[in-house]
């Protein structure tokens, strides 16, 4: 199975409709590896997008998106010719599913199913419940423990889970935060001086500055840096996009 990095991912060029049809149809009909591969690697950073969802953990991140290539590969094997739709959007639900199976067992220190780990994560489970995952994941209990086994005292249930991040999660924290912020800066530097003053002093300070004063110091209308800041908006959620973002995080 080849993998890449985000990197590269990044620097491979998209397929227009008809190229990716053409590799669908050379891998399924005859087995065109080069015709695969290029699809893969055309929508790699599709595989690092979803998997950037889910973790911030560099070798977590890395292991996540070479199951997202996985669900890739099946989805270019699975994919109905029949439909018009772009293969992205088809192979959507494939990375997701080959990702979110292996997260659990990704982050975790012992096996825990994958649906639970889930619900934990999205607070669809009541507290004790979650205390249970949480200490299943650091490997303090077992996942098929019974509320039973600690009615002498002593259980899990006596045993304090801090909410506090451990050195792992502020590594982990540490890593997300520049690594945004590298992603962030490589997506303002194609736009002018102008669109990426008005975004950072617009977006990207605790308080935005007031309209007019940004319009003041530029020597333009209210009206005309409006329409700069739209414009600049645009053109950074399609950098942050082509970077791996997903769209979902930025609407």
């Amino acid at each position: 199975m080849m993998s890449m990095s985000y990197q590269a991912a990044l620097r491979e060029p998209l397929l227009n409709a008809d190229q990716e049809r053409d590799a669908i149809c050379s891998w399924q009909d005859r087995g065109d590896r080069a015709a695969l591969e290029l699809l893969l690697r055309s929508h790699a950073r599709q595989a690092w997008s979803q998997a950037a969802r889910y973790t911030d953990n560099p070798v977590h991140l890395e292991d996540l998106a070479a199951e997202g290539m996985i669900g890739l590969l099946r989805a270019a094997s699975n994919f109905d010719r029949a439909q018009e739709v772009r293969f992205s959007t088809y192979a959507g639900w494939w990375v997701m599913n080959c990702i979110s199976n292996a997260l659990a067992r990704t982050k975790a220190v012992i096996d825990i199913p994958t649906r639970t780990y889930l619900d934990a994560q999205l607070g669809k489970l009541s507290e004790e419940e979650r205390a249970l995952v949480r200490q299943a994941v650091q490997g303090l209990v077992a996942l098929d423990y019974s509320m039973a086994d600690d009615e002498g005292g002593g259980g899990p249930r006596d045993t304090l889970v801090s909410e506090d991040l451990g050195p792992e999660e502020i590594v982990s924290e540490q890593s997300r935060s520049a690594m945004l912020t590298r992603m962030l800066a490589e997506a303002l530097e194609p736009l002018s001086c102008e669109e990426a003053e008005v975004i950072r002093r617009r977006k990207l300070k605790p308080e935005p500055e007031p309209f007019c004063a940004i319009a003041t110091e530029l020597g333009i209308s209210e009206s005309r840096l409006r329409q700069v800041e739209k414009r600049a908006l645009m053109r950074l959620r399609r950098n942050l996009v082509d970077r791996g973002f997903s769209r979902s995080v930025l609407s």
